[in-house]
């Protein structure tokens, strides 16, 4: 990859990242933030959404696009998003940033707190409050189509993400995984794989995965390509998987590709 590939990569990231944390301020893109309090993970969480620009003269309703670790990634998404909306690739979208209102150390923590599956909650706690609390707020305070709805998460993210798709598929029809972390508790996403078919069934879903060439094989190429495998041996009948490798990418220059070409796979026709 190119000096000047890398460069704007790096600034489109750091613009992001300006824009995550100011959207309510600056009002970009029919931006603004919630704060809500989650019984199940007795912690508090910055809910940042951003409205299509048809949303106040229009009476439709739009899909959601959910994205996890919002403090970073929010910005990064609604601009993707809104590009390939303009382009007419992808339907408008209600797009939800959760994040927990700083990219500090503590952060850190939460993230790993939340998107880990656990014996004492961890996964199952964040997944309860985006059912309970989060998703109904949305659904209640916009006009969305609650049967269709995106979760997109990234490494850690991206585990968080297939926990949810093999324990609670149905809150979810879609799905964008970049990157995921595998190697989490030996590996333990394999047994909720193995004990999920039951509950994926006939369910009309579709799932993007992703990693970068250029990332560990033992830590992400090995695993997420043993999983792509069990899945698609499921032969789900209602299942569209695609799987990809972004040529030339590390992990931390993934986000991006992983979201566009993501949105493109769960939204496209074929």
């Amino acid at each position: 990859m190119g000096r000047n590939h890398k460069f704007v990569l790096i600034a489109f990231l750091i613009s992001s990242l300006f824009f995550s944390l100011s959207a309510q301020e600056l009002n970009l893109y029919n931006a603004g933030r919630n704060i809500i309090f989650s019984k199940s993970v007795d912690d508090t969480f910055y809910v940042f959404i951003s409205l299509p620009n048809s949303y106040d003269d229009s009476a439709k309703s739009y899909p959601v696009l959910y994205v996890l670790d919002g403090d970073i990634a929010f910005g990064m998404a609604a601009s993707i998003a809104r590009y390939l909306e303009i382009g007419g690739n992808i339907p408008e979208l209600v797009i939800v940033g959760i994040g927990y209102g700083s990219l500090d150390k503590a952060a850190g923590e939460q993230r790993r707190r939340d998107y880990r599956p656990t014996t004492t909650g961890g996964a199952e706690n964040f997944l309860k409050f985006l059912e309970v609390d989060l998703i109904p707020f949305i659904d209640t305070n916009y006009r969305t189509v609650p049967e269709d709805r995106t979760i997109n998460g990234y490494s850690i993210g991206g585990l968080f993400g297939l926990y949810t798709l093999f324990t609670k598929p149905e809150i979810f029809n879609r799905y964008i995984i970049g990157s995921p972390s595998l190697t989490w508790d030996n590996y333990s996403i394999y047994n909720y794989e193995q004990n999920s078919p039951d509950k994926i069934g006939e369910k009309e879903l579709k799932l993007f995965m992703s990693v970068g060439s250029e990332e560990s094989d033992e830590k992400y190429y090995n695993p997420i390509d043993k999983l792509v495998t069990q899945i698609q041996e499921r032969n789900y009948p209602g299942v569209k998987l695609e799987a990809k490798v972004f040529d030339g990418s590390t992990h931390l220059m993934g986000p991006p590709e992983s979201l566009t070409h993501g949105l493109l796979s769960v939204f496209g026709k074929k």
